[in-house]
């Protein structure tokens, strides 16, 4: 398997390197994901990810995001992505400058039984007097199970309630797992990743540390871990994932991104594959 290693910079960098120019920053909004220091001051009054059934009864899913902020932000945005068995099968990415409130819509069409999984970084940027730039951060998710059976109507449920949801549960949990546990072999393989050396959290349960700190880390470490962690999935995920070739490619059909935590704290990995099956490693210093 080809080999794909990329290393994104430590945020004191970024932030270092964007201060410099702070006078460009302040001239127009950038399209784009960076971590400033959070402003604990500044909360989300509300935020959500929803996933239902199309009600056309044609196997479509409208997903919809929205998150409110308690006061106007010099930049709103909100990058949400959505997986259907592990694969990418949908995005989202809208901003907005001096607004509080964003909601995105859209309709992803689907074809079999499923599991589909939908998170959402919900970011604001806050200019402070002094040329201060402090940011504010929230997560928000849902997961949705689809049913798509020749002998039943086609469903969909959250919670596994009958006999019959409690199998298909299993089966696409299953298929979901099966398709993490063969990236992170590939990874070992083609990248050395040992695997023991790290705490491995899929991109869909990330939200779960909002208000629980990751492995090892205190609360306000983890929130700027992880608010570095989406400007680099911003940068070199969402946007497009770079090959080993120097190519760039749509992340569609990629598969779900593993984070990969060092129990000696020092970085955490990326790891995911793209449509074609090439294991892309993406390395952040902590």
């Amino acid at each position: 398997m080809k080999k794909m290693l990329i290393v994104w910079f430590s945020a004191a960098a970024v932030l270092t390197a964007f201060l410099i120019g702070r006078f460009n920053i302040f001239d127009s909004a950038r399209e784009t994901i960076i971590f400033f220091p959070i402003d604990e001051s500044v909360s989300f009054k509300s935020s959500g990810t929803t996933l239902s059934l199309g009600k056309e009864n044609d196997h479509s899913i409208d997903w919809k995001t929205e998150a409110k902020l308690d006061r106007k932000a010099y930049l709103r945005q909100d990058l949400a992505l959505l997986y259907t068995n592990g694969l990418l099968k949908g995005k989202m990415g809208k901003w907005r400058q001096n607004t509080a409130d964003l909601i995105q819509k859209e309709t992803i069409k689907g074809n079999e039984s499923s599991k589909v999984d939908a998170i959402t970084f919900h970011y604001a940027e806050l200019h402070q007097p002094g040329d201060t730039i402090t940011s504010a951060q929230t997560m928000s998710n849902d997961s949705l199970y689809i049913i798509d059976s020749a002998f039943t109507p086609l469903s969909a449920f959250r919670v596994a309630k009958s006999s019959e949801e409690i199998e298909w549960k299993k089966v696409l949990d299953r298929n979901v797992r099966n398709k993490q546990k063969t990236s992170l072999q590939n990874a070992q393989k083609t990248h050395g990743v040992n695997l023991a050396e790290y705490s491995i959290i899929p991109l869909n349960e990330l939200k779960r540390f909002r208000e629980e700190p990751l492995p090892g880390f205190s609360r306000m470490e983890s929130a700027e871990i992880i608010g570095r962690l989406w400007e680099g999935i911003y940068k070199n995920y969402f946007l497009g994932i770079r090959k080993s070739d120097g190519t760039v490619v749509e992340p569609n059909d990629s598969t779900m991104p593993l984070i990969l935590i060092s129990r000696d704290k020092t970085h955490l990995l990326v790891i995911t594959e793209t449509k074609d099956g090439e294991s892309v490693l993406l390395k952040q210093l902590i």
